[in-house]
């Protein structure tokens, strides 16, 4: 069974990204609340969500899986992404299943990142040969490390992206955990098309 291109969660649509949604990225990037999150301590660069896009859609397209754009019911246009990946900007946890989650600050506070990144955990174990999932989260992060928390993630040490100066913390959630739980509420729905 392939990586699901498109599921419908409870209260969310979350698609592929495809190169066509680049205004919605840079409306992203342009947040400063979700620059401090991703970057703190960095100066914005207001052209750095170009390589962020293409690496979401060159990453579907040579792995089979990816990060999601979220939308909602009532508005198509990709308000964050959250999903999978293999978190290359730290070498050594190249080959790892990241879980990763951002979305604009209007979407904050409501479980909207719990219940998609749920979805992707699941999809992950699913469809993908990994024993664990991992997500790398900057220590000045609260809120992602909340939701890493609700989603049964343990700290598993510490990795130092090179562009960094300061380590990221690592959460792992194991398989055979994620099967023993019994908290876990998104209801997913996958779907091929496009």
């Amino acid at each position: 069974m392939p990586y699901p291109e498109r599921v419908e969660t409870q209260r969310l649509i979350l698609r592929r990204w495809f190169a066509e949604d680049a205004q919605a990225m840079e409306a992203i990037w342009r947040e400063p609340q979700v620059w401090d999150s991703l970057q703190p301590n960095r100066a914005f660069d207001p052209h750095q969500w170009r390589g962020m896009l293409e690496r979401h859609v060159r990453h579907w397209d040579v792995h089979g899986f990816g990060l999601w754009a979220v939308t909602t019911p009532d508005d198509p246009q990709p308000r964050g992404w959250i999903g999978a990946s293999h978190p290359t900007f730290v070498p050594e946890l190249a080959e790892e299943v990241e879980i990763g989650w951002t979305l604009r600050p209007t979407l904050w506070g409501m479980g909207l990142a719990t219940e998609a990144a749920t979805a992707a955990i699941e999809a992950s174990f699913a469809t993908l040969a990994t024993e664990r999932v991992i997500s790398l989260i900057h220590p000045r992060n609260e809120r992602s490390m909340a939701v890493a928390t609700r989603l049964g993630m343990s700290r598993a040490g510490e990795a130092t992206p090179p562009d960094l100066s300061e380590p990221l913390i690592v959460y792992a959630l194991s398989r055979s955990s994620w099967s023993s739980s019994s908290s876990r509420g998104a209801s997913v729905q996958s779907t091929s098309s496009r």
